[in-house]
């Protein structure tokens, strides 16, 4: 049995006991997969999902990619490190919000005036602080 990289790419993700929407550039491989056998359709989570079969797994072995293996790794590191940074972004932004309202009351300025106002300072901080 032939699998194409995109079919690995999406086993070896499933091997590692992710669920997977067939959305994109993924809806081919997992229905082919799903045809293959080596995926099943669930529905879960309000939506139908694949997650991998023993005959999934014994394949994803046997056609193990070290490269694919070390690019689907990275990708994970990348995904955690923006999900850290949008949760600090999220942060900043309702911190500059709180920073806006309370400033309002006393200078009069409109929200927006304020939140800009906030930002620029809060970069310029932030700039030293990386620079030490």
């Amino acid at each position: 049995m032939t699998i194409t990289s995109d079919e690995l790419a999406v086993l070896m993700i499933a091997e590692r006991g992710e669920h997977l929407l067939a959305i994109g550039r993924w809806a081919g491989p997992c229905a082919s997969l799903t045809g293959k056998g080596l995926l099943q359709k669930n529905f879960i989570a309000g939506g139908d999902q694949y997650t991998i079969t023993d005959a999934g797994r014994v394949a994803a072995e046997k056609a193990d990619d070290s490269n694919l293996g070390a690019m689907i790794e990275q990708g994970s590191q990348v995904g955690t490190a923006q999900k850290s940074a949008r949760d600090h972004s999220e942060q900043a932004a309702k911190e500059l919000c709180d920073a806006a309202r309370d400033s309002v009351k006393i200078t009069g300025d409109s929200l927006a005036t304020a939140v800009r106002k906030w930002a620029d300072v809060a970069m310029r901080r932030a700039l030293e602080l990386l620079n030490g």
